[in-house]
């Protein structure tokens, strides 16, 4: 297994197309095993679209780190489980995260939910269920998701091509621009649960946006932990409208 490893990431295409493949593997194999409990738990526990997420994203995490432990001689020393290697001050980088998701969910909303949407009409608009409560909402999406989602891109995907660091488009390096469009694109399934075309469209350049800026803070950091940061801060953004919508019924 050394040995295939190790030739594989002695070239950058043959590097890029295997992760990317065990990534989508790994997202299709927790769909799929998640599906049968979910089936079964469904009913009895009430699951909604949230719960039912924590089943699938608990796959996830494990497949992840299975793999990490695979291609990583039994370690998942180098792949971002670590502090930060250099100090960040969280409270002004809470700030550019915030004003950064801000103005991404603002362009997106304008371009994509308003022009685009108006322009080419789908006639669905649907987005994601209500959830039942601000704690569900906090635990589940802010920080299960972020968590699990976090080890998944930012710990096997972008872990296993960061030394590819060196190869750079824009003044950014080759795995964070594939972390940042790998995160994006697992939120085209979400056009398969019913959500309308350009609501999905803007919700994948937003995660892009997001998943392009923890990207860069776990290459800059070489941790996970502020990438799981920035995935906190940008879902509690984007559960704003939500919050208010609760807090007012």
């Amino acid at each position: 297994m050394n040995a295939f490893i190790n030739y594989i990431r002695k070239n950058s295409l043959l590097t890029i197309v295997f992760i990317v493949l065990i990534g989508f593997f790994i997202f299709e194999a927790s769909l799929f095993t998640a599906k049968p409990i979910i089936s079964l738990l469904e009913v009895k526990l009430g699951l909604n679209f949230y719960t039912k997420n924590v089943i699938i994203k608990l796959f996830m995490l494990i497949y992840s780190v299975l793999a990490i432990l695979l291609v990583n001689n039994g370690s998942i020393k180098g792949y971002g489980f670590n502090l930060s290697t250099i100090k960040i001050g969280y409270l002004k980088f809470s700030f550019k995260v915030i004003g950064i998701t801000l103005a991404s969910f603002l362009f997106g909303a304008i371009l994509f939910m308003g022009i685009l949407n108006r322009v080419f009409p789908t006639g669905n608009s649907t987005g994601f269920p209500e959830q039942n409560s601000i704690i569900q909402m906090v635990l589940t999406i802010w920080i299960w998701s972020s968590i699990c989602e976090e080890v998944f891109v930012r710990g096997l995907i972008q872990g296993f091509i960061q030394h590819l660091q060196n190869i750079r488009i824009f003044r950014l390096s080759l795995p964070v621009i594939i972390s940042g469009f790998f995160f994006g694109a697992m939120h085209l399934s979400l056009i398969s649960m019913g959500m309308g075309a350009w609501y999905v469209t803007f919700i994948v350049f937003n995660t892009t946006v997001i998943g392009l800026v923890a990207a860069y803070y776990r290459e800059k950091t070489n941790s996970i932990i502020p990438a799981f940061w920035v995935h906190l801060l940008a879902n509690f953004v984007g559960s704003i409208p939500l919050i208010i919508k609760i807090l007012l019924t």
